[in-house]
Formats: C-alpha cells, sequence, structure tokens
C-alpha cells in the first residue's frame, strides 16, 4: 500500500475503535485498502465524501481535493452537489467527536464519480452496489435477528467448548475452526475470504451484525450439527474437526439449495445491529456497569490500598 493509503487506514482505524465504535447506524466500510466513513440515515446508506475522493483521486489530501471539486463541478459543469442530494451528516472525526460532514447516498455519488474521472470508477460502482445493497428490516424482522444472533453466540461458544474437549486448545486451532465454519456453508477459504468476496462492507469478527434471521438461522444449523458430529464421531485435533465442520456446512448449503433458498451469500443484509441489542450478559465483551467495584488488596492477598475521599472546594 501507498504511504497516503497507510496513513488514511491509520486514522479510519483511530475511528474505529476508538469512542465512535459503536454509534448507532454509523460503520466504516472497505473499498480495496481504504476505509470509508458512512452512515444509515432515512433508509439507505449515506458516504462520507471526503473519505470517497481517497481512492477515486490517490490525493494525500482528501479535504482539499473535495472543495476544490465542489468548485469545479459548479463552475464547469453548472451542477451544485447539495442540489445533486449531498447532505451534511453527523460522522465522527479521528477524536470520536461527531462532526458536520458532507455525506451522499449512492445515486449521489454515482454522480459524482463522472466527474472525477478515476480509473477507479468502474470498481467503485461495483462496490457500491454491493455495500449498498442492504434493506430496512420491519419490526418482526429486527426481533427475529436480534433472537437469532443471540443464540448463534451460545451455539458457536458450544461448539467451540465441545472442540476444546477434542483436542482443539490454542487460538490458532480455534481460528481455523472458524474459518471452517464459514467455508463450508459459504463455499470460500474462511471468514477473509468471505469478506472480500461477498461482504467488502463488513469487518472480520462482526459479519453477523447485518445478517437476517434466515441467515443467521443457516449458520446457527451448521453450528448444532457440527457439535454433534464432533461428538458422535469421538473426532479428535483440528484436522478431522475442521473437516466435519466443512462437510456440515456444506450439507446445510445443499439444503438451502434443494429447498429453492437463497444461498447464504446471497441473502439479504440489514443495517447492522448494535452490541446492546443482543449481546447476552455473560458475553465476555458484555461490561456491567452495575456490578460493584473490586478493589484490589480486599478479598486478596495483595497490598491493602487506602481510599482517600476527595472532596471538591466550595
Amino acid at each position: 500500500m501507498s504511504d497516503e493509503v497507510t496513513r488514511w487506514n491509520a486514522y479510519a482505524h483511530k475511528i474505529n475503535q476508538g469512542p465512535t465504535k459503536h454509534i448507532p447506524g454509523v460503520q466504516l466500510t472497505l473499498f480495496e485498502h481504504y476505509s470509508i466513513r458512512r452512515t444509515w440515515h432515512e433508509g439507505e446508506w449515506w458516504y462520507s465524501c471526503v473519505d470517497v475522493m481517497v481512492p477515486l483521486s490517490g490525493t494525500p489530501n482528501a479535504r482539499r481535493y473535495w472543495s476544490g471539486l465542489k468548485r469545479r463541478m459548479l463552475k464547469e459543469e453548472k451542477v451544485d452537489v447539495y442540489e445533486l442530494g449531498v447532505l451534511l451528516l453527523a460522522l465522527p472525526n479521528e477524536r470520536g467527536q461527531m462532526r458536520a460532514t458532507d455525506c451522499a447516498n449512492a445515486e449521489a455519488l454515482l454522480r459524482i464519480v463522472q466527474s472525477v474521472r478515476s480509473p477507479n470508477a468502474e470498481p467503485f460502482k461495483v462496490w457500491l452496489a454491493r455495500v449498498g445493497a442492504m434493506i430496512m428490516d420491519d419490526t418482526q424482522e429486527h426481533t427475529e435477528r436480534i433472537s437469532h444472533r443471540t443464540r448463534l453466540f451460545y451455539f458457536d461458544r458450544e461448539l467451540h467448548q465441545e472442540a476444546a474437549m477434542h483436542g482443539v486448545t490454542t487460538d490458532h486451532e480455534h481460528a481455523i475452526l472458524e474459518d471452517a465454519n464459514w467455508a463450508g456453508l459459504y463455499r470460500v477459504g474462511g471468514e477473509v475470504d468471505l469478506i472480500r468476496t461477498y461482504r467488502p462492507g463488513r469487518f472480520p469478527g462482526d459479519l453477523e451484525a447485518t445478517m437476517g434471521s434466515t441467515e443467521l438461522g443457516a449458520n446457527i444449523f451448521q453450528r448444532v450439527l457440527a457439535k454433534q458430529v464432533i461428538a458422535d464421531r469421538n473426532l479428535t485435533g483440528i484436522g478431522p474437526i475442521a473437516g466435519a465442520a466443512r462437510d456440515v456446512g456444506q450439507v446445510v448449503r445443499e439444503a438451502l439449495a434443494q429447498t429453492g433458498t437463497a444461498m447464504p451469500e446471497d441473502m439479504p443484509q440489514y443495517p447492522p445491529l448494535m452490541p446492546g441489542e443482543w449481546m447476552p450478559a455473560d458475553h465476555p465483551s458484555r461490561i456491567d456497569w452495575d456490578a460493584p467495584a473490586e478493589i484490589a488488596g480486599a478479598n486478596d492477598d495483595g497490598p491493602d490500598i487506602t481510599v482517600i475521599e476527595i472532596v471538591a472546594p466550595e
């Protein structure tokens, strides 16, 4: 990657890992090596115009390029980007602060791309069509997605616990098993291959967030059957266990095909579920803010700590 790409992705990484990571409706998506902020607004995705300029123009100063492009479109083409449909929407900056940002939906972006005259224009249009293929879920579907997502977490954990009792012990081996789950069901090489091929707007470890209830159900079925096969056949070691997970995924995939159901990779995607909607209380990433704080030295063999109350001056 070029220095410009590296710098821009470092900026985007700070956004994704910082205080804005779970802002409802806001997420990062990837075009090639570039990170692009987007937000869900009035039933569709709106993309940061500044972010889009980086892969299209190759400029090291995307904000300046976007400002210049707006002026050039108005002067030479008599096109006002705001009349075209560009809106000022709140997106996080690198410090996690929400700032008004020029954003465009897919229709407006496709028009803007014509004025950039970029060699990346055609690949970008294909990418935009795929990452924008997301529909709104009604109340019933949303409720089912939350329930299925929670169930998938538990069934996936049970699968890994069963595998651990059959010789899968290291983090690397569990990662291989996770890739095997995706590989058979989606006919891909693993999670990263699935993202590159079918879900370019997602990140590793977060694929389930935009799945519908049917796709989540297919994944649940695969995890449950894989666990059962491992136990029934008394498989040992990551090789046989990963192979079984792939085989089970292929069986589930064939069952979907036989019933005329869409393949998992072609199932509709939805606005991402927020962790607080589905994450159970015993999830390792869940923080119980109401739990009493533990004080070092209170119930262990460590040194006692004197707590001094500091009273604010009147």
